[in-house]
């Protein structure tokens, strides 16, 4: 499941993140590429390139869409906190509001593990869960992507981060996180929150390699 957007806009402005500028007539934006054509040659080949590459798109309507994390972040001020503040928030909002990607029957059941966060699906009753879920290591995030709005009451958070694989032997693996949630709002919320809490424990870490 990603997000999609199909549109024709004006002349769009790509940022890549290796500073180069390229002036474009974008057709399609998914979790994973960018489709255009170059403004210099609108009926000339499809571009395709990898969301991966690319910093920041300004739109010709004045919107800006980052692919960066950290740039996004420090566009606004940040809340200040602590760690067990923000799990404490992430628990009540993802328990109330977060659903297993393909049903509003499953809901997730979240608790903190150290500061790993685990992720359980439980059963249709909400009795126990119906397995031991998965562990996340929120310290290392490969992308944050924007929060899916599909309707006032339905929304997907949509995130690649490092899971461990073998609980006993600490091997940990890539994967993407896809959390239904019933309210486009939460669903900003626990976006919101989980990269503040990456911030967090990014900062932590760093400061552990000071001595």
């Amino acid at each position: 499941m990603f997000f999609s957007i199909s549109a024709c806009f004006g002349q769009d402005i790509i940022l890549m993140k290796d500073s180069e500028l390229v002036r474009a007539k974008i057709t399609k934006i998914t979790n994973e590429m960018v489709q255009y054509h170059r403004l210099d040659n609108l009926d000339g080949p499809l571009y395709e390139v990898p969301t991966t590459l690319i910093k920041k798109i300004d739109f010709e309507n004045g919107a800006e869409q980052f692919f960066d994390v950290e740039e996004a972040d420090n566009t606004s001020e940040k809340p200040n906190y602590s760690l067990s503040e923000t799990k404490e928030f992430l628990i009540k909002t993802i328990n109330e509001h977060g659903f297993e990607e393909d049903t509003f029957s499953r809901r997730y059941r979240a608790n903190f593990e150290g500061d790993m966060l685990r992720l359980r699906v439980m059963k249709r009753d909400g009795s126990r869960p119906v397995n031991n879920g998965i562990l996340y290591d929120f310290s290392n995030v490969y992308a944050f992507h924007k929060v899916s709005r599909r309707s006032d009451k339905l929304a997907f958070v949509n995130i690649w981060v490092s899971i461990v694989k073998n609980e006993k032997k600490m091997k940990f693996d890539k994967h993407k996180l896809i959390m239904r949630v019933d309210d486009p709002d939460k669903a900003e919320s626990i976006l919101n929150a989980l990269k503040y809490y990456n911030s967090l424990l990014v900062g932590k870490s760093k400061s552990h390699d000071k001595f």
